[in-house]
């Protein structure tokens, strides 16, 4: 399937916001947070942090040249490169500079810090722009990762690159927004970027298609690349199997195999997540029993709650119960959780009373797993159980709305 005509020269800030929720957090965005800095361990005695600290005091109290603020920030002393950041002369601040300090904020979760430093740069490259787009993607601030695209399009004439791009196309796929998605595609097109090198601008490309429900085009993609690294591979299997495309999924997967690119870790979430959207019990028992028999992959938690969702939407609770105990680590909440589900969908109340005891024993906070325990009381006909789980549910929902209250100061 092609792409519609695309407009000559394309512009974003011509673009209209096909998703009512990314306009909804363009138009009311959250507020941001200032939190403490992130202090990352120090280097070992004698190196960067070492040689860098005066004899006579904070290295803060004298000004630092950029390779000093550079060191800093990059360990995650923002405090110490931020006050020798300000005390340097303004002509020593060069745009390798203030990028520094941007990404030492970014990467340590800094956004509000970060943008205020961009917003006062005097002079801004594609590093700049990139640092923050990427900054506010990998924060989860998918709206503000677009809303900054749209101003590198129309407030500068810096071209953005492979690893924008594919902080923009995140961006797309976490709100579902295939118009947006559809122009960078254009926009990626237009000047030839390559899609298949070290930064999958190729399988950002895929995962983009597939969360917004659009298969044929990963698919396409997926063909149209001369190199499939393994980052390429699993977002085509998990594209395919979030969207219930469970034949097409295990075809890939044996495809990728027969290809020489070895499964990792994700491909087997993915495989396993569509055996058990599509009843496969027997195929997800193979795949997650050749994981480090034939790959050398060893089986994590996610794939432990991927099988329990599986035997559970089965109904076969006992061996679902069974897998959990065989566990080499300890089972969370979630898994424990998911086998509760499954009790209350085939009405195994016998089950879910031990399933519940061990969430309980958890100390849970998560309100969802009180919901079920209540539902699940509720069905069995166990009523002062059931309110007995909606009081615990309810101080779980005051403790975090204080929570939430606090930070915000």
């Amino acid at each position: 399937m092609h792409l519609p005509p695309q407009p000559a020269h394309p512009s974003l800030r011509d673009l209209p916001f096909s998703s009512p929720r990314l306009r909804s957090l363009l138009l009311h965005p959250p507020l941001r947070r200032r939190s403490g800095s992130i202090h990352l361990p120090l280097a070992p005695q004698g190196g960067v942090q070492a040689r860098l600290v005066p004899a006579h005091g904070r290295a803060g109290a004298c000004p630092g040249s950029p390779a000093r603020v550079g060191a800093y920030a990059g360990s995650g002393e923002l405090g110490v490169a931020r006050e020798m950041f300000d005390e340097m002369p303004a002509i020593g601040r060069n745009v390798v500079t203030w990028n520094t300090m941007i990404r030492g904020y970014a990467v340590n979760g800094e956004m509000a810090g970060a943008r205020d430093l961009f917003d006062m740069m005097p002079e801004k490259d594609v590093v700049s722009w990139t640092c923050m787009i990427s900054g506010y993607a990998q924060a989860g601030s998918y709206a503000e990762t677009l809303e900054l695209f749209r101003s590198m399009q129309s407030e500068s004439s810096v071209r953005p690159n492979e690893v924008t791009m594919v902080s923009v196309l995140s961006a797309c796929s976490h709100l579902t927004a295939l118009e947006e998605g559809r122009w960078a595609h254009a926009f990626i097109d237009k000047h030839n970027m390559v899609l298949d090198n070290e930064f999958n601008l190729g399988a950002a490309l895929i995962d983009m298609y597939a969360k917004c429900a659009r298969t044929d085009m990963a698919v396409k993609i997926f063909h149209s690349l001369d190199q499939k690294n393994v980052s390429a591979w699993n977002a085509l299997i998990t594209g395919l199997a979030v969207n219930g495309d469970v034949q097409d999924c295990i075809s890939v997967f044996e495809q990728m195999k027969r290809s020489g690119e070895k499964p990792n870790d994700i491909t087997f979430v993915g495989v396993l997540t569509a055996c058990a959207h599509g009843g496969l019990v027997d195929e997800g028992r193979q795949c997650f029993q050749s994981m480090a028999s034939t790959c050398g992959v060893q089986p994590e938690a996610k794939h432990y709650g991927c099988m329990v969702d599986m035997l559970g939407r089965a109904g076969l609770l006992e061996e679902a119960e069974e897998l959990i105990r065989s566990m080499p680590v300890s089972p969370d909440v979630m898994i424990w959780g998911a086998l509760l589900g499954a009790c209350r969908m085939h009405k195994r109340f016998d089950v879910a009373q031990r399933v519940q005891s061990k969430i309980i024993g958890l100390n849970a906070q998560q309100a969802g797993c009180h919901v079920l325990i209540s539902d699940v009381n509720a069905a069995a006909g166990k009523w002062g159980e059931a309110l007995e789980a909606r009081q615990v549910l309810h101080k779980c929902i005051i403790r975090k709305s204080r929570g939430s209250s606090s930070s915000m100061r």
